[in-house]
């Protein structure tokens, strides 16, 4: 599943077009960061013979996504004013959606 720059635009509450870079940086920012914490590999279209821990971007995973990049980009800083360093996590509603995809290999 693609994500527009529209789409984020929309879920940033952005009109102009003098993020958009930074936007896109967001974006890949906040794939890896998802990437990362489930161990998959995000896909928009599977390929022809995908690794065990591909996953394809669902649109609840689309929504994470969106979610994160709109987070990253409203907390400029690193983190939300209100947690402690040593208590940053994702944002609780990101991590609800995402906390199932998790790949573990045994």
């Amino acid at each position: 599943m693609n994500i527009t720059l529209d789409e984020i635009k929309l879920q940033c509450r952005i009109d102009s077009d003098d993020q958009d870079d930074l936007l896109q940086v967001y974006l890949e920012a906040a794939k890896a960061t998802i990437e990362n914490y489930t161990n998959r590999k995000l896909y928009e279209t599977l390929p022809d013979d995908p690794p065990d821990n591909a996953q394809e971007i669902t649109g609840d995973l689309k929504i994470a996504i969106l979610m994160l990049v709109a987070y990253m980009f409203e907390n400029r800083g690193g983190w939300n004013e209100g947690q402690g360093v040593s208590n940053f996590d994702l944002p609780p509603t990101v991590r609800l959606i995402i906390e199932r995809y998790r790949f573990i290999h045994i």
